[in-house]
């Protein structure tokens, strides 16, 4: 029986949450990284769930996509999930407010009039992202989000940071740790605590350098 296989673009992007949770469950998964014309090919095969990508293939041939279902299917299998129904709710709230930021991001990146890509970025980085980082903040109880342990709460906040706000190419992880320093010494810290974590460090030093 073959293991996992993750399907995306050669790009971090909105395939990474479920990257870094296949890393930190320590559950080895075949990174398959697609070009236009093989997901082309791959789309037109009907086999993505909802025709997009990330999607992944289970040992045993099941289906699954959307990168918040499968980060949290992987992460629910390796025990880095809240074990409370409304820590779970809370983790939730969490991973969805991350989204909501990186909605934000995706709309300023793909703004075609330069004058307004300025100015929604100058919303965000001096309005918007500090609003939000105050009220995670105060949502940092302990060491992560959730309980005393890793979840996939601290995950998708730490990528948003390490992968999703990055300058053009590799990420710029001291430029945007200095930006989250600036904001939030104890996120930053809580940023710092993920990335020791051994199973991310290691997929951070071996994954493919892409432009964002």
């Amino acid at each position: 029986m073959s293991g996992y296989k993750h399907y995306y673009f050669n790009v971090r992007a909105r395939g990474e949450i479920s990257r870094l949770s296949f890393a930190a469950a320590n559950i080895d998964f075949e990174d398959i990284r697609l070009n236009d014309e093989g997901w082309a090919k791959e789309k037109a095969s009907g086999r993505p769930p909802l025709g997009q990508m990330p999607f992944i293939v289970t040992p045993e041939g099941k289906l699954l996509a959307q990168s918040g279902a499968i980060m949290k299917y992987i992460c629910k299998k390796a025990g880095l999930y809240p074990a409370d129904p409304f820590d779970e709710a809370i983790a939730d709230m969490i991973n969805d407010g991350v989204n909501d930021l990186r909605n934000v991001v995706v709309k300023f990146h793909f703004e075609k009039d330069e004058a307004k890509k300025e100015e929604l970025k100058k919303e965000f980085f001096e309005t918007t992202l500090p609003a939000r980082i105050e009220k995670f903040e105060a949502l940092l109880k302990g060491d992560y989000f959730v309980s005393d342990k890793l979840t996939y709460a601290d995950i998708t906040f730490f990528d948003f940071f390490n992968g999703f706000l990055p300058a053009k190419g590799e990420p710029a992880v001291p430029e945007q740790l200095s930006k989250l320093q600036e904001l939030s010494p104890k996120l930053a810290e809580h940023y710092k605590r993920v990335l020791a974590v051994p199973e991310i460090k290691a997929w951070l030093e071996k994954r493919p350098k892409t432009d964002f």
